[in-house]
């Protein structure tokens, strides 16, 4: 109104409810290490270090790999012989902590990634400042003083005025405001000459 029009300032996204593409993916890589028994517990891992591209997660990608062929391999050579309850119990403890270990350590990783990838600002010119409307603003940055056409002393543009009062109340309203009234009046003497009467 007073001042050049100003620009919706975009606010950052909060972190919010994921895409049904992301959660489809995010259960079919679940779902991986436990229907394979830990088998493919390393396919978690495996988009997790493509999606992030850290080194760590790289890491953590070959090391389940190597220890789930290595348990399976294991599995597999000794299948024909009887073992003992040490040997399946620690065989069996380790495929499910790996599964396990690798579905938590992705979703963890995942939502953290994506989480942050929302918070990220948007790519693109800065927008200027939020100023107030009213006001005229130079460069700089400072208020603009200006001179009105008719007069040599300076001023700052001020907001605009407030608001007009509220119209008068309609007639209507102030007709029911009175039957009320009446209304009460006539319940007040009803009342008063039903406690003289006992």
């Amino acid at each position: 109104m007073y001042g050049p029009p100003q620009a919706p300032q975009p606010s950052p996204t909060p972190p919010g409810p994921a895409s049904g593409g992301l959660i489809a993916l995010r259960v079919l890589f679940v779902a991986l290490p436990l229907l394979s028994c830990g088998f493919l517990a390393w396919a978690p891992m495996l988009r997790l270090a493509i999606l992030t591209g850290k080194v760590r997660d790289w890491v953590f990608c070959g090391l389940t790999f190597v220890v789930a062929t290595a348990l399976f391999v294991y599995m597999g050579v000794t299948g024909e012989k009887e073992s003992s309850d040490l040997e399946a119990f620690v065989g069996v403890g380790t495929i499910l902590a790996l599964g396990a270990g690798s579905i938590a350590y992705y979703l963890v990783g995942e939502i953290r990634h994506h989480d942050r990838r929302r918070a990220m600002p948007l790519p693109g010119p800065v927008p200027p400042p939020y100023r107030p409307l009213g006001y005229v603003y130079g460069p700089d940055g400072a208020p603009v003083t200006t001179t009105p056409s008719g007069g040599p002393a300076p001023y700052i543009c001020a907001p605009p005025a407030p608001a007009q009062p509220q119209p008068p109340t309609a007639p209507r309203i102030d007709q029911v405001r009175a039957e009320l009234d009446e209304l009460s009046d006539l319940l007040r003497k009803d009342g008063r000459e039903g406690e003289g009467s006992r």
